[in-house]
């Protein structure tokens, strides 16, 4: 499903109307449709109050009403004097006060306390205050009628975008409804998936308004969802073995961190790969092979600490010659020695590579390593290791994901997976695609180790680095909603992720989600 920017959905209404002369009304019922059927489905009460702003999403919200009014008990709030409203929205308007629904305004006293009254014997409120196209700071009056929305027992299903909501960053103009549920028209907007947006959209649900697919063309940015990823699984023929679906060589693990190689290995292998090659440091070589007996494992020369040492870059050099992928980076320690491994493995390992973890907060002090390799990379960080890779502060990167994961992308020449709530896949040319699955219970340690050994084992079977990356995150996310459905979130562990992976695949695969 694609992913749009306010201006890119104002484009797509625009062309609609003019290219195609599909009337702004049309458009307008269709959207109000959708959402009143999306309430029907709610099977709420029978109050219904609907505050409704100037512009479109108000005069969805009047569609809203009407659509209702045979089944509810509707009030409607406008935030100004009828003068003041246009367009198609006027229309609406004015269809309800020949239907003699109850209208009144904000503006004036009758209005305010009828607000309150309404709102204290609410069942459901429709947020139709305003759409995609705010981009300014919230004035005191609509502060107030948000943080009274937001202050209601009512359940609030929201309009487009939940009101104070910028639709392209996510971020709130001073104030913002808080949604059950959010229906927008079309597609998905980038303040759906940004936080705190993403925090007050609640369920999500695209309704079709009749936009003509075609238009869809020039759009890049996409939505993982089911449809978008189903097509990336890797087909297994019959007449297989366990050559054909690749083998990896995972560099990883220290001295009391032979946590993050098991975790890895065990993923790569529950993601699919033929062969797994686990190179580790010699001090714990023995634990990997007792938790890990399908892997190969590889000990390494280590340190008099048990991390690794860059004579290791021979050995490696002999094992790559027989894989078709590699990761590198979890459990290493940031031993400045190590950058001299890791720029070994980045200059003269010709097959795709995934560098997580320290390999990424190593890589942060050798900022031009990659410019020189030729191979296909994917960098997996997670918010603090994107910060220290961009030289700036952790919550920089969390206030714009999106231009965070495309500045990494071009500068490091690499797929990026930005980890976190609704992950981000971004790639050189600007592509983002973001993450639906997921949940809290992913916040814990060994969770990132899980991923990058999925991810390796992808490329071993031959996807591309951006196919590969999208699919992981999105059977990651689900293996951890499908394991926190059994245990919660609060007591998800890195290995119950793993655990759930083939539960995961096996979801996706029969298209039972």
């Amino acid at each position: 499903m694609w992913l749009v920017t306010a201006a890119e959905m104002r484009g797509l209404d625009a062309r609609t109307i003019n290219d195609y002369g599909i009337p702004g009304m049309v458009l307008m019922e269709a959207a109000g449709l959708g959402v009143a059927e999306r309430i029907r489905a709610l099977g709420t009460g029978p109050n219904l109050t609907v505050v409704a702003g100037k512009g479109n999403n108000g005069g969805d919200g009047f569609v809203v009403a009407r659509r209702l009014c045979q089944e509810k008990n509707v009030t409607v709030f406008t935030v100004a004097p009828d003068e003041e409203y246009g367009g198609d929205a006027l229309q609406n308007l004015q269809i309800l006060r020949r239907l003699k629904l109850p209208v009144l305004c904000l503006r004036t006293e009758e209005g305010r306390k009828a607000f309150a009254v309404e709102l204290a014997r609410s069942d459901l409120i429709v947020d139709a205050l305003f759409g995609t196209g705010l981009s300014r700071e919230l004035d005191t009056y609509y502060k107030d009628i948000i943080t009274a929305i937001n202050g209601s027992p009512a359940l609030v299903v929201a309009v487009d975008i939940p009101s104070g909501i910028n639709a392209d960053t996510g971020q709130s103009m001073g104030a913002a409804v808080r949604a059950v549920e959010t229906v927008t028209f079309a597609l998905p907007k980038n303040g759906h998936y940004l936080y705190p947006g993403a925090g007050c959209t609640g369920r999500l649900t695209v309704v079709d308004i009749g936009i003509p697919q075609e238009l869809y063309a020039g759009l890049k940015n996409c939505v993982l969802t089911p449809a978008v990823v189903r097509p990336l699984l890797v087909d297994r023929p019959a007449d297989s073995h366990k050559g054909t679906f690749g083998s990896v060589l995972l560099v990883a693990g220290s001295a009391g961190m032979s946590g993050a190689a098991v975790l890895a290995a065990r993923a790569a292998l529950r993601g699919g790969c033929g062969l797994l090659y686990a190179a580790v440091p010699a001090c714990i070589r023995t634990v990997l092979a007792a938790q890990v007996p399908e892997a190969i494992t590889v000990a390494l020369p280590e340190a008099a600490e048990g991390s690794l040492l860059p004579e290791s870059a021979a050995l490696l050099q002999e094992r790559w010659a027989t894989c078709h992928a590699v990761a590198v980076g979890p459990g290493w320690t940031q031993a400045t020695e190590l950058q001299s491994l890791l720029n070994d493995i980045i200059t003269e390992c010709p097959l795709p590579l995934v560098i997580d973890a320290d390999g990424l907060n190593l890589l942060a002090g050798m900022p031009d390593a990659l410019a020189r390799r030729t191979a296909p990379v994917v960098l997996t960080p997670h918010p603090g290791e994107a910060a220290r890779l961009l030289g700036v502060k952790t919550k920089d990167i969390q206030a714009d994901r999106f231009g965070s994961a495309r500045r990494l992308a071009r500068r490091f020449h690499a797929t990026v997976v930005l980890k976190g709530a609704h992950t981000v896949v971004a790639e050189p040319d600007g592509t983002i695609a973001v993450n639906t699955t997921g949940n809290s219970g992913l916040a814990t340690a060994g969770s990132g180790d899980v991923l990058t050994g999925l991810l390796a084992a992808l490329l071993a079977q031959g996807l591309d680095t951006a196919s590969a990356a999208r699919l992981a995150v999105f059977l990651h996310g689900l293996a951890g909603d499908l394991a926190a459905a059994e245990v919660g979130e609060r007591s998800l562990l890195a290995g119950d992720v793993v655990n759930y992976l083939s539960q995961a695949y096996l979801a996706l695969q029969e298209n039972t989600l």
